[in-house]
């Protein structure tokens, strides 16, 4: 492998396999000249530590919007060497042949985002050296729950999921889809009594007595009637979605945006030339959502600590340790509903406090927001157990 030497070759290149071997680097036009733009506004910044610095900040202060793509291109060039090591390391110990080190590469590589999200520009001594390690995990979690699911039937990856893993899968639907699809899978939990075979792996699809009650428990859960047929097909979308979000795929960055003939993504980077107002504008709300955010986990942090001790264990296990709620039952020696009940009370008890807390720093809270807490309340959960 060639090393890069240059900012722009660091920044805008990518590696080129063929038959699982490394042929060439691959220059992409539209990061090629993002970094020649900003180098050309800031030549004294020569040292590639401030260029990544400078992309990550600018890539967390951009989000969901074209030029987040392009700050996210330029670190994904960056770290390409991290990758292709940290892959190479786990390759040759994978007990199947069937993942080429290309194809790994893909889904390390592919996690840059969540790398970029979990860790800080401003504390991390060396953003390269926290990636090397996470796409180490990234591959091996990859491969773990890749090997799973292959074995797994609909149902029987139904009864193994985590909440936490199927909320990861259902990202992109609407607030209200993700509540019905999330219900339905509760209900199915609360109510399907497998017939183990394979631990699980291979379970029988439910009975129509079995259907009747999970149609039951829905209607029990949000006064809603639905049929069986909805039910499985939400449930069947649900284990879909769980596969297909286990298989990331890599899109070039060489491909057209959509939709848009004219213009290019570097065309709307952030002007490195901030003014001063709007700097101090942005460190101001900055400073209040970290406020915000602090008071969130003070209230919630309180509420916990208030449960009974059992509870506190249950949400441990249910969260932290990501155990179903057949497995929390098992290990606890309770019953199935139980654990659900526990939960359910917990989760409602915390987000009376959520409502209540933000009904107080602003009482004239939309409804529509209000209906959302309860997502906010789910990932809040996953972090703070995480």
């Amino acid at each position: 492998m060639r090393v890069r030497q240059s900012i722009p070759e660091l920044f805008s290149t990518f590696l080129r396999f063929e038959s699982d071997q490394i042929t060439s680097w691959s220059t992409d036009s539209r990061l090629h000249r993002s970094i020649q733009k900003h180098l050309a506004q800031m030549p004294e910044e020569t040292a590639d530590r401030f260029w990544v610095m400078y992309w990550h900040r600018c890539w967390r202060k951009e989000e969901a919007s074209p030029r987040q793509q392009i700050s996210a291109g330029h670190i994904s060039a960056y770290l390409q060497e991290a990758c292709y090591w940290s892959v190479q390391k786990i390759q040759p110990k994978t007990s199947s042949q069937q993942f080429q080190l290309a194809d790994l590469f893909q889904v390390a590589i592919a996690a840059v985002p969540k790398i970029l999200k979990a860790c800080d520009p401003d504390e991390r001594a060396s953003l390269k050296t926290y990636a090397s390690s996470a796409f180490g995990n990234v591959v091996r979690d990859w491969l773990r729950q890749r090997r799973e699911i292959d074995l797994c039937n609909h149902w029987g990856l139904l009864l193994k999921l985590s909440r936490k893993r199927l909320i990861e899968a259902l990202q992109g639907l609407d607030a209200s889809t993700i509540e019905q699809y999330l219900t339905a899978w509760k209900c199915f939990e609360l109510c399907y009594l497998p017939a183990k075979t394979l631990g699980m792996r291979q379970s029988a699809a439910p009975s129509a007595e079995v259907w009747n009650a999970i149609v039951t428990q829905y209607k029990k859960e949000t006064g809603e009637a639905v049929s069986p047929a909805t039910l499985e097909r939400w449930l069947t979308d649900c284990a879909n979605r769980v596969r297909s979000q286990s298989f990331p795929t890599v899109s070039s960055l060489n491909m057209p945006r959509p939709g848009q003939d004219d213009g290019e993504l570097q065309d709307e980077v952030i002007d490195s030339r901030d003014s001063l107002l709007t700097e101090l504008i942005e460190q101001e709300e900055q400073r209040e959502r970290q406020d915000q955010r602090s008071q969130l986990n003070q209230v919630l942090e309180t509420a916990i600590a208030e449960f009974d001790v059992s509870v506190q264990q249950l949400l441990q296990l249910y969260y932290q340790q990501q155990f179903t709620q057949q497995q929390i039952a098992k290990q606890l020696e309770v019953q199935q509903y139980t654990v659900s009940r526990k939960l359910s009370k917990a989760r409602e008890a915390l987000l009376l406090k959520l409502v209540r807390w933000s009904q107080a720093i602003n009482p004239a809270t939309d409804p529509e927001v209000i209906k959302s807490m309860g997502l906010v309340l789910e990932e809040w959960l996953q972090k703070h157990y995480s």
